[in-house]
């Protein structure tokens, strides 16, 4: 049922022919990720509000949560990460009463002493992670069982770079030699085949702009560097061509 669950979305990525199907998928769960955050009864959650505490928002996500219209759900969750911030900064700093001062304690941790404070990920980002690994895995048990998909995952288009190496890292997990070694080949020629395709199209791109070429046909160059860059990056702005 799980895999069930996952396949479906990854059968309309691939169907949609993007330079990279994992990005339209990831997209989408940081999409619906946000909205739920955001929604009334997220942000007054009590378990909510508590595993965040050992949280914080990276700069991007930051940046997409305050663009939603919605500014009072965001409000509230910016006042409870300064709560936290505020209480662990104060106990940081009561540490250093009465027998030691700040300027000790920092130096010890600058060599190499264990911090009483936790590096604190992403929000989103952990848990955008954590489904697009369920997905990358669903991808590969579903190429292995459907002929279908196979058909389909040949003619696609590859992926941006960062998906590319998460799909190959996961390929490591199937158990016969022999279908590993076909899935990693198979992936290799499609992404060698697509980036060399971009390739063409971006310096087809570049020479449009030289007066000799002028009236020539851009041909598929238009877009060309906003899809290159998606090979290179995964997406950059919130609408993949």
């Amino acid at each position: 049922m799980k895999e069930e669950i996952f396949a479906i979305p990854l059968w309309d990525a691939f169907r949609e022919d993007k330079e990279c199907p994992l990005c339209v998928i990831e997209m989408d769960i940081e999409k619906k990720y946000i909205d739920r955050l955001l929604d009334g009864s997220t942000v007054m959650d009590v378990e909510f509000n508590k595993k965040l505490k050992d949280y914080i928002f990276c700069e991007n996500h930051f940046r997409k949560l305050f663009e939603y219209p919605d500014k009072l759900g965001l409000a509230l969750i910016v006042a409870r990460l300064f709560s936290y911030e505020i209480k662990d900064m104060e106990k940081e700093k009561n540490r250093a009463k009465p027998d030691h001062s700040l300027v000790n304690i920092f130096s010890r941790k600058n060599s190499n002493e264990k911090s009483s404070n936790k590096d604190k990920e992403c929000y989103l980002c952990k848990h955008i992670d954590k489904t697009m690994s369920e997905y990358i895995e669903t991808l590969v048990k579903l190429w292995e069982k459907n002929k279908e998909f196979r058909a389909l995952y040949e003619s696609s288009k590859g992926y941006c770079l960062g998906h590319f190496h998460r799909v190959i890292k996961q390929a490591n997990r199937l158990y016969d030699k022999r279908v590993k070694e076909e899935f990693l080949n198979l992936n290799y020629k499609i992404q060698l085949e697509n980036m060399e395709r971009l390739n063409d199209e971006l310096n087809w791109f570049i020479k449009k702009f030289d007066y000799r070429f002028v009236d020539e046909p851009w041909k598929n160059s238009r877009d060309s560097l906003f899809r290159s860059i998606i090979k290179l990056t995964g997406y950059f702005i919130d609408d993949i061509k």
